[in-house]
This record gives structure tokens, sequence and C-alpha cells, in this order.
């Protein structure tokens, strides 16, 4: 299996995407490339990707750039190929606005920051083997507030009322949260807030609330697609 995951971190520490390309390391025989959307560096063929995983990013998704426009150029791409495609977060958006314009996002009327009830609202693929509520990462300020013709929500936040989509007809997901973050980045992350003297939600609750198993089972299911 080859694996192309579009990183779109602008924060140098976080270059690379190291956690999405930890857990797509776990696939037996896996060949991972990471090309950088911020640079410009996307594949001008998809043929030889059997899935498609498009990184977070504090690059605004209201903001429009040469390097945006051709990720959404590379979203309606993979779409056309019908390959698996897995937005995370900023991915989450691009992956609607791509489909349905930039009306489609916004600024969200509460950020959410820290660990964040996830609720099933429907059944897809995606989440075979989670239970109907789980606690996962959560890190934005923007959200998809509607969605194209064509996408289907199927889980929420409190704050959040599209945490995950499914593109309709196709092996197609984007969600708001982060199952790739771990206790320990999870936790450093909300220890950087306090010290700014920003909110978060559950600080130092990471212990009790994480489950490793809810990253291995969600992108254990999009590899098995």
């Amino acid at each position: 299996m080859k694996i192309l995951i579009v990183d779109n971190n602008i924060n140098p520490a976080d270059r690379g995407a190291s956690d999405l390309r930890k857990f797509a390391l776990k696939i037996p025989g896996a060949t991972v490339v990471v090309r950088r959307g911020p640079e410009n560096d996307l594949p001008k063929n998809l043929e030889g990707f059997d899935r498609i995983l498009i990184s977070g990013s504090k690059t605004s998704i209201l903001d429009t750039s040469e390097w945006t426009q051709k990720l959404e150029g590379l979203v309606k791409k993979v779409l056309s190929l019908r390959k698996p495609l897995l937005g995370v977060c900023y991915g989450h958006q691009i992956i609607a606005r791509a489909i349905g314009g930039i009306s489609s996002v916004r600024v969200g009327s509460t950020p959410e920051y820290g660990w964040t009830q996830i609720e099933r609202t429907a059944h897809a693929p995606l989440f075979n083997g989670l239970p109907d509520r789980f606690w996962s990462f959560s890190a934005h300020r923007e959200e998809v507030s509607v969605l194209p013709q064509g996408l289907r929500a199927f889980a929420k936040s409190d704050v959040c009322a599209i945490q995950a989509f499914e593109v309709e007809g196709h092996p197609a997901y984007g969600i708001q949260f982060h199952p790739e973050r771990d206790l320990e980045a999870g936790e450093k992350t909300l220890a950087e807030r306090k010290k700014k003297g920003e909110p978060s939600l559950h600080p130092g609750e990471g212990k009790k609330l994480f489950d490793p198993k809810i990253g291995e089972i969600v992108y254990g299911n999009f590899f098995s697609l």
C-alpha cells in the first residue's frame, strides 16, 4: 500500500506530520510519502497512491492563496479518482471548501482546544468499532458550518455540529478532531495554552479521558477501506 500524507503544518515543530505518519507506518509493507502543501509540493500524478491523508494546519480555512487553491484542486482530483481520502481538522475543512466553496466554513462561535467528547450521530464505516460517545483531542477555532450537497455528517460535539462527515458515494471522510494526538502531546499543548492564559477543555484530565484505541480504530478503519 502506498500512502500519501499532505502535510499542511506551518509551525516548524510540526512539519513532517509525524503523528499521522506514525499510524501509516503501522500498515505492514506500507510506503509512506509526505508532501508539503504550503510549499506547493503536491504530486501531479495520484494514480500510484492507494490512500491519501490531508493534515491539519494553523492556516485559516478562510485564507486563499496559491497553495490552498492547489490543495483544493488535489481534493477534487482524488474524488474524481475515487481513492480513499481522509482530511483531519484543516484537512476536514478543505474537503468541504473544495466541494462547497468558502461559504461552507467559518470561524466557530466557541474555540475547541482540549479533550472533547465526540458523539456519533449516524453510522459510517470510518467509526466501525467505536462507542457512541468517546473522547479525543481537538484544536480548532474554525469549522465546517454548512455541509455541501453530497456530504453527510455522522458525529458532533457540544460546540461543533459537524465533527465528522463522509462524501456520499466515495471512500472519503473528514474529521474535525485529532485521534492521532497522543496523551503527552495533548497535555503539552494544553500546558502551553495555560501559560498564555488561553482557555482549554479538561486540561490535566488526559490520563482519565485519553484512549489510544480511538486513534488505532479510526486510522485502522481508514487504511482498511
